[in-house]
């Protein structure tokens, strides 16, 4: 790795030594009109062009990394007067001060005004490459530590003005964007085909999945139809039913953050499942995902999670569904999930744990909830599912076969978002070494 002939002490701690010959100044001395923008009322139906005759106005939520060409509205002549909105030029470069798209930078494509929720820095000075300042920010650790707050972080436009910025020669600040541009672009490339791979890891999965809890594992046996369109032909000696007929489903407590006046000694703070700990044939059990509220002894009866037992998101993000195993802690759940219990005698855990998962990745629980506003999968409509039923001998075997197969598919799946997760630390730190100078590529 090249390096430059001499540095100095920068007076950042995350950029430490720097080029001798590169400045290090604030942002609001590079940089002339930083400010951010404003939202011009909802309510007011004037205010937005309907015929897309209007100038762009940028959301927090349209920001994504890279330039950005198109925004999601567009404001009114009467709203730019009256909200005294400020557009900035192309090649303005813009950052996400909060929300869910908080460290979002961009570089505006179309002239724009933006929402409160931007800070917006107009790239205009000859020396300053629009294309590198957006890579130093991008390069993460200055907008990350500019970051305060406790639940919900944010970078305030006065805490841009004072970051410390690095600028070398206008010739080596075109280089050394020219040179992150190429090597970024393959690290991309090396990024998306990893997630091509994923993508492709999780297909194969349902598809198997889905092949051996409808058809079975011998190729060779006699088929009947199943009388549901959607599930098609089924193996003739496999049994059709509803999830009501072999099992018992639950629906979680109600939030309890503090225990009734004058019933000390009979609630205990117990540990419980919300919809976060449920993922896709998993469980999210670490110590910050796992809440707890207050139960008694009735209500621990009832709602206690035993092993194999199944549970399934009610609410939000419905039909997510894994199995209650191996865990060494008492647990209860919330009124976000549904706690089913099969029939032992009559049915395998895992094998239903599949065939749930088979019915949500097919959509089949979003199909008959409704949506008017957060969908809820009820007891009643659950209760109400179709399950196919091998007899129990060959559901344990279907059970065992694809817990086999899915784990090497999982596997391979983790190998990949882990190539992922070290190309984009790669990346990161690639980015980091050129913007402050400890990696030289004028002469590559």
């Amino acid at each position: 790795m090249k390096k430059y002939d001499e540095y100095k002490d920068s007076g950042v701690a995350w950029i430490g030594e720097v080029p001798k010959h590169w400045k290090v100044i604030k942002t609001s001395l590079a940089f002339q009109g930083i400010g951010s923008g404003t939202t011009p009322s909802t309510s007011k139906k004037e205010y937005y062009d309907d015929n897309g005759n209007g100038k762009y106005w940028l959301q927090t939520g349209d920001l994504e990394d890279g330039i950005v060409y198109d925004t999601s509205k567009k404001v009114s002549n009467i709203a730019i007067k009256e909200c005294n909105l400020t557009f900035y030029p192309i090649d303005s470069i813009i950052i996400a001060m909060y929300g869910a798209t908080i460290g979002k930078i961009g570089i505006l494509g179309i002239e724009s005004a933006t929402n409160q929720a931007c800070c917006v820095i107009p790239v205009t000075q000859k020396q300053i490459a629009k294309y590198f300042f957006y890579e130093f920010l991008a390069c993460k650790p200055a907008l990350l530590i500019a970051a305060i707050g406790g639940g919900q972080p944010n970078i305030s436009q006065d805490t841009i003005k004072k970051l410390k910025i690095v600028i070398p020669p206008i010739i080596e600040q075109a280089a050394i964007a020219t040179y992150l541009d190429t090597h970024c672009a393959k690290i991309d490339n090396l990024i998306s085909i990893q997630q091509k791979r994923i993508a492709l890891l999780q297909e194969l999965k349902q598809s198997v999945i889905t092949h051996a809890v409808t058809k079975g594992l011998n190729p060779n046996v006699e088929m009947k139809q199943s009388g549901v369109e959607w599930i098609g032909d089924v193996p003739k000696h496999w049994e059709v039913c509803k999830l009501k007929h072999y099992s018992h489903i639950v629906l979680g407590k109600m939030l309890m953050s503090s225990p009734p006046k004058d019933s000390e000694g009979l609630y205990t703070l117990e540990k419980y499942l919300k919809s976060k700990n449920v993922g896709w044939l998993q469980l999210f059990l670490d110590e910050d995902n796992i809440d707890e509220m207050w139960f008694n002894q009735y209500e621990k009866s009832i709602y206690k999670l035993q092993e194999n037992d199944i549970v399934m998101n009610e609410g939000g993000d419905i039909g997510k569904v894994s199995c209650w195993r191996g865990v060494d802690f008492d647990c209860y759940i919330q009124n976000s999930i549904n706690k089913i219990t099969a029939d032992y005698n009559r049915v395998n855990a895992g094998f239903l744990c599949y065939w749930l998962y088979n019915l949500s990745s097919l959509g089949y629980f979003w199909s008959i909830v409704s949506q008017i506003s957060i969908a809820h999968l009820t007891k009643e409509k659950l209760s109400n599912s179709p399950v196919v039923l091998p007899p129990i001998t060959e559901q344990t075997a279907i059970a065992s076969y694809l817990d086999h197969k899915c784990a090497t598919i999982d596997t391979s799946i983790s190998n990949a978002q882990h190539q992922i997760e070290l190309l984009q630390e790669y990346k990161q730190s690639l980015i980091t070494e050129v913007v402050t100078g400890k990696r030289k590529v004028t002469d590559n």
